[in-house]
């Protein structure tokens, strides 16, 4: 099920439980579910070195600043 997903599912869905979090943030079973959530994108950016699979689908999905004390203008 999960490798007909894309990222920002699988970020909510890891979000939903502790047993899914678990599972989807485990970094050796977790990544190809990862990789293959991206694919299921056209035209999605590769991944930048230094991130994992879920920090950089958080990266551009998620909502929120990533960087501490950043400052949001509207």
């Amino acid at each position: 099920i999960f490798s007909h997903l894309e990222p920002q599912d699988l970020l909510h869905l890891s979000r939903t439980s502790k047993p899914l979090r678990v599972i989807l943030l485990d970094r050796s079973a977790a990544l190809s579910v990862w990789k293959r959530a991206r694919r299921n994108l056209e035209n999605f950016p590769g991944i930048v070195d230094g991130l994992s699979e879920p920090r950089y689908a958080s990266l551009l999905f998620d909502t929120y600043c990533q960087v501490r004390r950043c400052v949001l203008f509207s």
